[in-house]
């Protein structure tokens, strides 16, 4: 039996990982929708009522058992201490061997009757609209995100305490149990030790009943917390808390000694945050004191001249500039009411489609503008399009796609360029990405700060504002590499952003499209 529990301790990792990686169509994004994440809520609703009614049926049985138990014991009790003189009597004998004889086998058909056949079909049939293991990984990879890139401690996020704010919520010790064989998964030994230790705190003796019957037993977390401290050279202590455990005690020596002699290797990599990243991301980030402006805006278009724009130079080399209350709130709703119905699962470009990454940018997203959209839709992209002539003073095809993304919590975008330095679909007839034009149509306050990591520049997700920079230099067409940029994790609500970015080959006749520089043939 604990060959067999210390298997399938050994095989959950494996199991995991596999399951991680399939790609089933339909799949619910639970982790960024709200209407997904309302429906899972609704759903558990449901399913506890349904508990609760087959609980019900039970304890209505098991009434009916006791019932009938106390019922045919009352002729025991009456001939205890007297049963030849009891089983004289004739009026005794016969209802004993009726009740032998027929009785019994009643009983045994009740018994066998199934109980809440309703509510266990119900559950069957529910199971197919849950969260599977992948979406449970997903959330626990955004508690590691979050965690790590505001410098939170487990303990800290636990009770709901994330970079200085509170929120009214706890993880439970299920939870907790969770985000530990992650961190252990990928061998944060230290940090798995904590979250086990706040796990075996919040497991209450009295239910752990409930603990076995929901995946976590003691001897399940003594066994990871056994491991962890293996890996990190604490064998005495490891050797405490098996022999701690009944269940383990016996095969103490025997556990550290397969601990011990096949050392756990990680499966996968945790994300990757720069530690410049994680800094600008956090709320104690302060900016340096600059001398750039801010003033309106008026030379890129001869409308701006009647409507300047208020601008907020944020850098001139690499140039990047703010561009404030620029869509009012109706071209927003209408913006993300477009975009919602079509949201998937966002893939980082990659010419080998078979080879796009998810893993680089945890949101979902669609392009605009779609196949048979409505005339005031399309009128919209027009008006927008227009806009950005009007704040860039380059040229922007007709129609130039705009690509709407939805960060939920935990959700980033890791640090990248918008540039690709090469021939590929997307800049083959067009050019490189030349410039970027991003929309905020939301407020983020918690997270989903625009970063630059490279000049320490942080650009918080205010709703109305337009982020623009280069990724080519103006005059030379170099690359730009100090626009390096990423987008912090939300950790409370969501962030919506617009992308749309102007290609080279369409400023020809505006501009040269190479200048001597340093870009090399």
């Amino acid at each position: 039996m604990l060959l067999d529990k210390l298997h399938i301790f050994l095989l959950w990792l494996m199991f995991w990982k596999a399951e991680g990686t399939l790609n089933w169509e339909g799949r619910k994004e639970f982790l960024v929708t709200e209407s997904a994440k309302m429906d899972l809520m609704q759903l558990d609703g449901e399913l506890i009522d349904s508990l609760m009614n087959y609980a019900e049926k039970i304890e209505q049985k098991v009434s009916r058992l006791k019932r009938l138990a106390q019922e045919l014991r009352q002729p025991l009790e009456a001939a205890k201490g007297r049963e030849e003189e009891y089983l004289g009597n004739p009026l005794h004998s016969f209802p004993l061997i009726r009740h032998m004889y027929q009785d019994w086998r009643y009983l045994e058909e009740f018994m066998q009757k199934p109980v809440g056949e309703e509510e266990i079909d119900f559950l069957r049939r529910k199971l197919l609209e849950l969260p599977w293991q992948a979406d449970t990984e997903e959330a626990a990879v955004s508690i590691f995100r979050v965690a790590e890139t505001y410098g939170m401690m487990p303990w800290e996020m636990a009770n709901g305490l994330i970079d200085n704010v509170r929120f009214n919520s706890t993880m439970s010790a299920l939870d907790c149990f969770e985000v530990a064989k992650l961190y252990f998964k990928w061998g944060y030994f230290k940090q798995a030790l904590q979250w086990i230790s706040i796990s075996k705190t919040r497991m209450k003796e009295e239910y752990s009943g409930v603990y076995e019957v929901l995946g976590m037993t003691g001897q399940d977390v003594a066994l990871l917390q056994a491991r962890c401290l293996v890996e990190l050279d604490l064998i005495d202590v490891a050797r405490e808390v098996l022999l701690k455990q009944p269940d383990l005690a016996e095969n103490a020596t025997n556990l550290l000694y397969l601990f011990v002699a096949n050392p756990f290797e990680a499966v996968d990599s945790p994300p990757k945050l720069g530690e410049d990243y994680k800094r600008l991301c956090r709320s104690s980030f302060s900016p340096r004191p600059s001398k750039l402006l801010c003033r309106y805006h008026s030379t890129t278009s001869l409308f701006l001249v009647l409507a300047p724009l208020k601008m907020e130079e944020i850098s001139l080399e690499p140039y990047i500039v703010v561009y404030h209350d620029i869509l009012p709130d109706k071209d927003m709703q209408q913006l993300i009411a477009l975009a919602e119905p079509h949201l998937r699962p966002t893939e980082v470009f990659e010419e080998d489609k078979s080879e796009a990454r998810t893993s680089d940018r945890s949101a979902i997203g669609t392009f605009l503008p779609l196949k048979d959209m409505k005339p005031s839709g399309k009128s919209l992209l027009d008006r927008l399009t227009q806009r950005m002539r009007d704040i860039t003073g380059l040229q922007i095809r007709h129609e130039s796609p705009f690509n709407i993304i939805k960060y939920g919590f935990g959700a980033h975008y890791a640090t990248h360029f918008n540039f690709f330095k090469e021939t590929n679909s997307e800049t083959e007839g067009h050019g490189d990405r030349m410039a970027t034009v991003l929309f905020y149509l939301n407020d983020a306050p918690n997270g989903g700060a625009t970063v630059f990591p490279r000049i320490d520049v942080k650009v918080p997700a205010e709703r109305g504002k337009v982020l623009f920079w280069h990724n080519l230099n103006g005059e030379t067409h170099d690359v730009e590499p100090n626009t390096l940029h990423a987008a912090c994790p939300v950790f409370h609500g969501s962030k919506w952003v617009m992308a749309a970015w102007i290609h080279e080959y369409d400023q020809m006749f505006i501009q040269p499209m190479y200048r001597e520089g340093k870009m090399k043939p």
